[in-house]
């Protein structure tokens, strides 16, 4: 016995307490980001770029994404 059923309670007397709930839809299938490839000429400079300067900062600089001069900096970026 389930405990639905212990507390007297059935698919239809839910349905009118909570209302009928929609089944989920199947989403996308996720497909895994392919970072863009910079320039060899960009990437050192970013690489020499001073340490204080903000991913945003050389985003606006270089005119690529702050994620990108993040990989850069992390040395996970493709070269072309």
């Amino acid at each position: 016995m389930s405990l639905l059923e212990k507390l007297g309670l059935s698919k239809q007397s839910m349905e009118r307490m909570l209302g009928v709930v929609a089944p989920l839809k199947k989403t996308k299938i996720k497909r895994y980001r392919r970072y863009e490839t910079v320039p060899a000429d960009i990437r050192k400079a970013i690489l020499l770029e001073h340490s204080s300067y903000t991913c945003r900062e050389l985003s606006k600089k270089y005119g690529i994404s702050s994620s990108t001069i993040w990989d850069i900096r992390d040395n996970k970026s493709k070269i072309e």
